[in-house]
């Protein structure tokens, strides 16, 4: 895998490269590490808490995303949704999710490639999310042009998406109709015909509006965890930010996502973090400490679950690295 992709991992590697010197650039080291030592520390236990307890929503989320696939227990999909962010933060090219569908069809006995429109479904309301909190926001507090537009184009892409995904979904008989015209061969068909068969059943929770309000719910409570979590983290650091500051410093955190980096988003996360911040009037040497912070306590969760959640399931590393190669051939 990492022979097949060597260029785009290099090229992941000098993004972030590039990203961390543009973020340094803006820092005074030498003060940043003198503003560490005036970082609170026992305030950071209940942000910890907090993020754990975010990861917790999210597979609450995915057991109602699912539902129309297959009814499971509640937290059964906890251990495959930390799996999938661990496997982010350590194999490059973000195969974290892919591999998630794959566990989590084996391991529940749900289509695979229904669990990956289960998924597609969830990055779609974190979207939804991400539009919604920042038009709340540009309501009440006030951004240059230059900030707002890329929000205005994510909701596009958005909507663009969720209408795909439902023609997808209504008019899947007559996709199938044409495909059976085509010239191609009769296994191809047969393939392409599985996969969307198994993938649209994914899709079904678009048609069930009682659940689609409670993701909406937990989308909402699991984006105000991330916000709180930042908020204390700042708290900690002497940094005095509103809980609508937080969700936007959250926002282009996670917009910040996109650009491909290393795995664990060096850089990005780094560059995007303090640039919001100083968007509020925070100090960018204090800034940069609080996002450090950040970054590494979301790393140390993610890698302590997420290792023990591949021990608990009697994965193995190898494993993973070999679901990983299969979704890349």
């Amino acid at each position: 895998m990492f022979k097949k992709h060597f260029l785009k991992i290099s090229a992941g590697v000098c993004v972030s490269i590039f990203l961390i010197w543009l973020t340094l650039r803006q820092i005074d080291i030498k003060k940043s590490l003198k503003l560490i030592t005036g970082v609170n520390y026992f305030v950071l236990i209940p942000g910890i808490l907090i993020y754990i307890f975010s990861y917790i929503l999210r597979s609450v989320r995915y057991y109602y995303i699912l539902l129309p696939l297959k009814k499971t227990k509640v937290l059964d999909n906890f251990p495959y949704t930390m799996i999938g962010s661990f496997v982010n933060n350590i194999i490059p090219l973000r195969l974290g999710e892919l591999v998630r569908a794959k566990i989590t069809g084996e391991r529940l006995r749900v289509s695979r490639s229904g669990a990956l429109a289960a998924i597609v479904v969830e990055r779609l309301f974190d979207v939804l999310m991400f539009g919604s909190f920042f038009f709340l926001i540009v309501m009440i507090m006030s951004f240059p042009e230059f900030i707002k537009r890329p929000f205005y184009i994510l909701t596009v892409v958005f909507f663009i998406c969720l209408v795909t995904l439902y023609i997808m979904l209504t008019h899947k008989n007559k996709a199938l109709k044409v495909l059976s015209k085509m010239p191609i061969s009769l296994t191809v068909k047969s393939l392409i015909t599985d996969f969307l068969n198994r993938f649209t059943g994914g899709l079904a929770v678009l048609k069930k509006p009682s659940i689609l309000i409670k993701i909406f719910i937990f989308s909402e409570i699991l984006w105000i965890m991330e916000a709180l979590f930042v908020i204390i983290i700042a708290y900690a650091c002497g940094i005095r930010i509103s809980i609508l500051g937080g969700i936007f410093t959250v926002i282009v955190i996670g917009v910040g996502g996109i650009i491909p980096t290393t795995p664990g988003y060096f850089g990005a996360f780094e560059l995007m973090g303090v640039f919001a911040l100083s968007t509020l009037s925070v100090d960018k040497d204090l800034a940069f400490v609080c996002i450090a912070i950040c970054h590494f306590l979301q790393l140390i969760v993610i890698f302590a679950l997420g290792g023990f959640c591949v021990i608990k399931t009697k994965l193995t590393f190898s494993d993973l690295f070999k679901f990983a190669k299969d979704e890349t051939d």
